[in-house]
């Protein structure tokens, strides 16, 4: 965890994630369950930022997206993802991305992975036969991102929602 303190360099958002990672056993098995998707559960909102778990069913990919305005801390709890990633080389004025890939990672329980701003982008998948669950801090919260068709790249924007609220717990 001192790692993921270091890279938030701040307080307040380390004290949230490591509050609701802490708490993890005592709401892991509310978090919605889908075959082969992901979902997404709120468990803090400020002004400042939100805090999301997710659950990924084995075999469940994200589309290719960013993060909004949003800068990105995720923590992984259990499991393994695999994660591609993207550079954005244009304006993000017009219809099509000019994506430009630039790596992969893999992410396993107790890593950590960012996501500085609207520039990067990348998808995000469970390859194994086991539930992966993560931990998101979003600052700002997040409310509108850009998915990416990966065949035809064309972009548009989504409205950040979650399947579940656990505010509190």
């Amino acid at each position: 965890m001192a790692q993921l303190a270091e890279a938030m360099g701040d307080d307040e958002f380390f004290g949230a994630i490591e509050r609701f990672a802490g708490r993890f056993e005592s709401y892991r098995d509310l978090l919605p369950a889908i075959p082969y998707a992901y979902t997404r559960t709120l468990l803090l909102r400020t002004p400042r930022y939100e805090v999301v778990a997710m659950r990924w069913s084995p075999g469940s990919t994200s589309p290719i997206h960013d993060h909004g305005d949003s800068r990105c801390w995720v923590l992984m709890m259990q499991g393994e993802l695999a994660v591609e990633n993207y550079e954005c080389d244009d304006d993000r004025s017009g219809p099509l991305a000019a994506l430009r890939p630039t790596g992969n990672l893999a992410l396993a329980a107790g890593q950590i992975d960012f996501r500085g701003g609207p520039t990067e982008l990348h998808r995000v998948q469970n390859p194994t036969g086991e539930i992966a669950y993560s931990l998101q801090l979003y600052s700002e919260p997040i409310e509108r991102y850009t998915v990416v068709d990966a065949h035809s790249r064309h972009r548009r924007i989504v409205t950040a929602t979650c399947d579940l609220e656990l505010l509190g717990r």
